[in-house]
C-alpha cells in the first residue's frame, strides 16, 4: 500500500500547512525573514578576507553561542510568561536596568534599519544600472528611495500593516526559494567559470589574520542574535507552550545556520572577487540577480517595517507616558524616526561598519550580558558558588570583548582616517 503523509507531522506542519498568523510556520518563516537579508549579507566578505577555515570556526562559535542563549531567553520569558524583552529586564533587575536594555535595544533596532536603508538605496541603484546602464544612476536611486519611504515604509509601519507574520512569512518563504534557486543555479555556473586551482593553493584562502577578524564575531552575532524579535514574535504564536516556543526559536536559528553556510560556500568562487564588500551589490550578472534584488528590496522594507513596530512600546514609554499611540501620534513618530534614519543611512558608505557597531554596542548585550545576568538572578538560590563564578566570568568575557572591539575599531577607523 501507499502510505500517507501524517498531516500532523512536524515536516508537513513546517512546509504544507497555511500560512497563518500565530503558527509555527509562520512565525518561523518570518524571523527568517527578518534575518537573512542582514545575516548572510556580510559572509562571504569575511571568507574573502579571512579565510575559509577562520571563518567557519569563528562563525560556529558565535552561532552556538547565540543558540544556548537564546534558548535560555525563551525558557525564561515562557516561565515568566512575558515575551518582551523590557519587562523580563525589569521583572528581575528594576527600572534601572529596563532603561539599559531600552538603549541596546534602540541601537539594535534603529541600526538595523539604517543598514536596511542602505542596502535598498544600493540594490535600486544596481537595478537602474541593470535596465540603463547609461542613467544616472546614484540621484535616481536616491529619488526612488525616498519615495519609497514616503509611499511605503512611513505607511507600512504606521499602520503596522507590515508586521502581519503572514505576510512576512509568505515573503520570508519567497525568498528562500530564491536563495536555494540562486545557489543551485547561478553559482555553480560562475563557480566553474572563476575556479582555480591556484586561490585553493593558497594559505590565505583558508587562514587570513588581519584587523578583520575584530569585525567577524560581531556581524556575526548580527546574523543569528534577534533575541528579542524572536521574543516579540513568539508572543504572536497561538497556544504557547514550551516544546512549541522553542521549536520556533530551534528551527529558526538551524534554518538560517544551514542557508548561511551553503551561501558562503557557494558564492566563494562564484562572487567573491566581486562582492568587495556584501552579497549580491556588483554589476549584474543575470536577469536572475536582479529579481532577487527586487525581492530583497521588499522584504528590506517589510523588515523596516517589524523592526519599528517592535520599537513602538519603547517610544510610548518614553514619549507617551507608556500609553498607547493614537493613529496621528503613531504616523507622526513613524515619519519622524524613518526619516531620520534614512537620512543618516545617506552617509554610510560601508555597511560593515555600523554592522560591526551594532555588534558591539548592542547585540553583545543583548544576546549575552543581559540573558546571565537575569538567569543568574532568577537561578541566585539554586547556584552553586563555582557555578555563579561561571557566569560572573561570561559576563566579564563578554563585557571585555566589546569593550576592545569597540576600541580596536575605533582605533582602525582613526588610524584609516589619517591615512
Amino acid at each position: 500500500p501507499i502510505p500517507t503523509m501524517n498531516s500532523s507531522s512536524p515536516l508537513t506542519n513546517l512546509f504544507f500547512q497555511p500560512i497563518k498568523r500565530g503558527s509555527l510556520r509562520s512565525s518561523i518563516f518570518a524571523l527568517i525573514c527578518v534575518t537573512l537579508g542582514t545575516g548572510m549579507l556580510p559572509l562571504p566578505y569575511f571568507f574573502k578576507t579571512n579565510g575559509v577555515v577562520l571563518t567557519m570556526v569563528m562563525y560556529t562559535f558565535c552561532g552556538i553561542a547565540t543558540y544556548l542563549t537564546l534558548k535560555i531567553l525563551i525558557n525564561m520569558a515562557y516561565l515568566n510568561n512575558t515575551y518582551s524583552y523590557n519587562d523580563l529586564v525589569a521583572k528581575y533587575y528594576g527600572k534601572k536596568m529596563e532603561i539599559y536594555a531600552i538603549v541596546v535595544c534602540l541601537i539594535n533596532s534603529f541600526g538595523s534599519i539604517i543598514t536596511w536603508d542602505v542596502y535598498i538605496y544600493q540594490f535600486t541603484k544596481d537595478i537602474l544600472l541593470y535596465f540603463s546602464p547609461n542613467l544616472n544612476t546614484d540621484i535616481n536611486a536616491l529619488y526612488i528611495t525616498i519615495a519609497i519611504l514616503i509611499a511605503v515604509q512611513i505607511p507600512l509601519a504606521a499602520k503596522n500593516t507590515g508586521t502581519e507574520f503572514d505576510v512576512m512569512a509568505t515573503l520570508g518563504f519567497i525568498q528562500i526559494l530564491y536563495v536555494i534557486l540562486v545557489l543551485f543555479v547561478e553559482f555553480p555556473g560562475y563557480a566553474t567559470k572563476n575556479f582555480s586551482f591556484k586561490i585553493l593553493s593558497q594559505k590565505e584562502t583558508y587562514f587570513n589574520f588581519n584587523m578583520k577578524m575584530v569585525e567577524m564575531p560581531f556581524v556575526f552575532f548580527i546574523a543569528f542574535g534577534n533575541h528579542s524579535t524572536i521574543l516579540a514574535v513568539i508572543n504572536e504564536v497561538k497556544n504557547k507552550n514550551l516544546d512549541r516556543v522553542n521549536k520556533v526559536g530551534r528551527r529558526t536559528f538551524f534554518g538560517e545556520f544551514f542557508i548561511y553556510i551553503a551561501i558562503c560556500f557557494m558564492s566563494f568562487f562564484s562572487t567573491y572577487d566581486k562582492t568587495n564588500e556584501i552579497f549580491l551589490v556588483r554589476p549584474h550578472l543575470s536577469m536572475l540577480m536582479m529579481i532577487g534584488e527586487i525581492l530583497m528590496v521588499v522584504l528590506m522594507i517589510c523588515n523596516v517595517s517589524l523592526y519599528y513596530f517592535t520599537t513602538t512600546p519603547t517610544m510610548e514609554l518614553l514619549l507617551n507616558d507608556n500609553n498607547k499611540f493614537t493613529n496621528k501620534q503613531n504616523f507622526t513618530a513613524a515619519f519622524t524616526m524613518l526619516s531620520i534614519l534614512m537620512f543618516v543611512s545617506f552617509f554610510i558608505d560601508k555597511t560593515i561598519t555600523i554592522l560591526s557597531f551594532i555588534g558591539v554596542a548592542a547585540q553583545v548585550s543583548l544576546i549575552f550580558i543581559i540573558p546571565f545576568a537575569i538567569y543568574m538572578k532568577w537561578k541566585e538560590n539554586e547556584l552553586t558558588f563555582w557555578q555563579k563564578g561561571k557566569y560572573v566570568f561570561y559576563i566579564i568575557f563578554f563585557t571585555v570583548l566589546g569593550i576592545g572591539g569597540f576600541v580596536v575599531m575605533l582605533l582602525n577607523k582613526v588610524t584609516n582616517i589619517f591615512n
